[in-house]
């Protein structure tokens, strides 16, 4: 079974913190218990701002942030592109004509 979400959150808060009661978890991340349980069983994906208290909380290296962007943007009912890297893209107009010419190099890509 593939990891989700919420069960890399519940892992985080439990292996990192050493935070056995999501409700604890909750008032780190300044949300409601409600919201947290929701997160950790995979029923909402967190806010990007959410995502940000996160990183700092469970102070991530790259690769856990890399993990935790992936699976909060395969977590959404639509795809989505991992946040982190929507926000690259949009701040650098370089990179999206980067990622343009690729698109045309790329059989598959499609410029609508």
């Amino acid at each position: 079974m593939k990891e989700s979400f919420g069960s890399y959150v519940v892992s985080l808060r439990k292996n990192k913190l050493n935070i056995d009661v999501s409700r604890q978890m909750a008032e780190k991340l300044e949300i409601t218990a409600q919201y947290m349980h929701d997160i950790e069983n995979d029923n909402r994906v967190p806010s990007e701002k959410i995502l940000k208290r996160m990183e700092k909380i469970f102070d991530l290296n790259q690769e856990e942030k890399v993990k935790m962007y992936d699976l909060a943007a395969i977590s959404y009912k639509e795809k989505k592109v991992p946040i982190d890297i929507a926000n690259y893209i949009i701040k650098n107009s370089e990179i999206k004509s980067k990622i343009r010419e690729m698109m045309k190099e790329d059989s598959k890509g499609e410029i609508k």
